[in-house]
């Protein structure tokens, strides 16, 4: 039987948030004890019998905490998962500390730029939250009003970091923490005869255009390169196409 990685992004992906709850949808993350997180209570109950199949590995911006508070059922716990964009992996829910000081000798040379920036935030009003992510990257959530692409571009002029917005957050990144470098890094250290790949943002689109089938919201559908993408709605419609590949191949 061959080898299937299959990298998935979260939210909006494989989970979304209360504001998207439908019904049958189920509760798998808690946030100071609101219901946070939903997924499809089917798509829920099928993961273990996926992974039977595909090697499902989560690849998320989210930070280690925020994705340990995702609670899978006990039977579907992914053995591996990328987090903070590519700069952690987890085997387990624990940190695989080999991957991290990869990631430490990556980052070391953009230290003094993440904190640069991070004092540069801090000084407008323009921000709920910013903050340096698991040592690897600047976050910050914009006020309502604020003009986001405006700060894309503004700050993009003058930092060597990557910086990108979704929805109403910037992430400013060192380069090499990127979706596409994560999934080179896990194509190295798995081996795999297949890669498959979803996602629904441009945050996305370095690892949909590696994968030999990419799964991809039409948001950005056709910002993708790839020949070998697929259109999906949601996580139940995602489900389905993989489900389809694997007859596929037989």
């Amino acid at each position: 039987m061959k080898k299937i990685l299959f990298a998935c992004d979260l939210d909006n992906t494989l989970i979304h948030s209360y504001r998207k709850k439908k019904e049958g949808d189920v509760c798998v993350e808690w946030l100071n004890g609101n219901e946070q997180g939903f997924i499809s209570g089917t798509v829920r109950d099928e993961m273990a019998g996926l992974q039977k199949y595909v090697d499902l590995i989560p690849v998320t911006t989210r930070s280690i905490e925020q994705y340990l508070r995702i609670r899978w059922k006990e039977d579907a716990v992914p053995a591996y998962a990328i987090t903070t964009n590519g700069a952690i992996a987890l085997r387990r829910e624990l940190v695989d500390e080999s991957w991290r000081e990869v990631s430490e000798r990556m980052v070391s040379r953009y230290k003094e730029e993440l904190v640069r920036i991070l004092a540069e935030l801090e000084k407008e009003d323009d921000y709920r939250v910013c903050r340096i992510v698991d040592s690897m990257y600047v976050f910050a959530s914009c006020k309502d009003g604020v003009d986001i692409a405006g700060k894309v571009k503004a700050y993009s002029s003058r930092t060597v970091l990557h910086v990108v917005a979704s929805g109403r957050k910037i992430y400013f990144l060192p380069p090499e923490f990127n979706k596409g470098h994560a999934l080179q890094r896990l194509i190295r250290q798995q081996a795999p005869d297949v890669v498959l790949a979803a996602g629904d943002s441009e945050m996305d689109i370095p690892m949909l255009e590696l994968a030999d089938l990419a799964f991809c919201k039409k948001e950005i559908f056709d910002s993708i390169q790839n020949p070998k993408k697929r259109l999906f709605r949601d996580e139940m419609d995602l489900l389905s196409s993989v489900r389809n590949f694997l007859e596929e191949i037989g």
